[in-house]
């Protein structure tokens, strides 16, 4: 069986390099990753061409040696349907998130997400009318549906609230499904419409959630928009989020909670509207501080995004508006038919503060991910 060398982690997936079909006697299916002369075993999951681990941190530059053996770990991530527009991601501790696609919804989301020690890290409303949520003046915005996806000019069309003659964006089909030891999640087709149901463009939404150590939810979220349909154009808005959340009222800013950026801001002042690879949203939930942090990948339009980042608790990704953040003339982004944009966001959940919930490790790990070779 292969040995596998690797440099520098922080609970972080990694594509190891095994190529389908592999070497004879290596194993497809069940296979583990377990460390020469020490104690940690691991598990791996077929993912397109590779199998991907999660390994646990190591300082950097240390080096940890690996043999891949057959065997199968315990329960990682898995799916279940609840009725017949909603679809659930489970951990081995219970609910993580639920993803509603029902045809008389204006915008598919995710709700409720369950961060560490089960704790409810987004919005309930108005999925749910929740007292605490009221008496804290929290029911604002009801097209901040916890965790979602919109944006609010695309060709002249509001699809990002839901005032009167706004777009919608309708849940086509799911496409794929993964469960497995390492990770699970779907995929999913959307379609952007006018008020009167024009389509806009096409959309391509994919969901991964990782098994790893318990204080942290780690997901990748990706969105592909496909204009099909003939040109997009983008206005320069505020009021969008390819990757949205609304945190539970508690963690917002107005109550204690605080704002980081990648670029040290902190607070609305200095991170509404600024370019930052890095967003960490972080507050109290009942008897603890805990955090969600938000990432952009180099690879996305316009990298670092704007952020839509606000004190009551919004916090969006915005790849298109200038002027809206920083003055002077607007101007429209055109994206021309046929030509696909792909977005690439990164979510951990985490407990404590961005540097208790180590975002920054976290994020060199995402874009500078750590070496796997196979070694003799």
């Amino acid at each position: 069986m292969p040995t596998f060398e690797i440099v520098s982690a922080h609970d972080c997936p990694m594509p190891v390099p095994i190529w389908f079909k592999p070497p004879a006697g290596t194993p497809t299916g069940g296979a583990l990753l377990k460390e020469a002369g020490g104690a940690l075993t691991v598990p791996l999951q077929k993912d397109g061409d590779y199998l991907v681990t999660v390994l646990p941190s190591v300082k950097a530059g240390q080096k940890r040696r690996f043999d891949l053996t057959k065997g199968s770990a315990g329960p990682g991530v898995s799916l279940k349907a609840e009725g017949e527009h909603q679809l659930s991601v489970m951990l081995p501790d219970g609910l993580f998130t639920t993803y509603h696609f029902a045809p008389d919804i204006p915008r598919p989301f995710l709700h409720p997400v369950i961060g560490p020690d089960k704790r409810r890290m987004t919005r309930d409303f108005p999925m749910l009318d929740v007292a605490a949520e009221k008496a804290a003046k929290d029911q604002d915005h009801k097209h901040h549906r916890s965790f979602w996806t919109a944006y609010g000019e695309v060709n002249g069309v509001d699809d990002w609230s839901e005032d009167k003659a706004f777009g919608r964006i309708k849940h086509q089909k799911l496409d794929k499904r993964w469960e497995g030891s390492v990770f699970g999640g779907f995929s999913a087709t959307n379609q952007w419409t006018s008020s009167e149901g024009m389509p806009l463009l096409d959309e391509k939404r994919t969901l991964k959630v990782y098994a790893i150590a318990p204080d942290y939810r780690l997901l990748d979220y990706d969105v592909e928009l496909i204009p099909n349909h003939g040109d997009v154009h983008y206005g320069d808005t505020k009021e969008g989020g390819l990757l949205a959340f609304r945190v539970y009222y508690s963690m917002k800013g107005a109550l204690g909670g605080k704002m980081v950026n990648a670029l040290g801001g902190v607070g609305e002042k200095q991170v509404w509207g600024k370019r930052a690879a890095w967003l960490d949203y972080a507050g109290m939930l009942e008897n603890g501080t805990y955090g969600i942090a938000m990432m952009d990948h180099p690879s996305n339009l316009n990298h670092p995004c704007y952020w839509h980042a606000r004190d009551y608790g919004l916090v969006g990704t915005n790849p298109f508006a200038k002027a809206a953040f920083e003055g002077g003339e607007k101007r429209e982004w055109l994206q021309k038919k046929g030509e696909p944009y792909r977005f690439r966001y990164r979510v951990l959940l985490h407990r404590g503060d961005h540097k208790v919930g180590n975002v920054e490790a976290s994020y060199h790990a995402w874009i500078q991910p750590p070496t796997v070779t196979v070694v003799p």
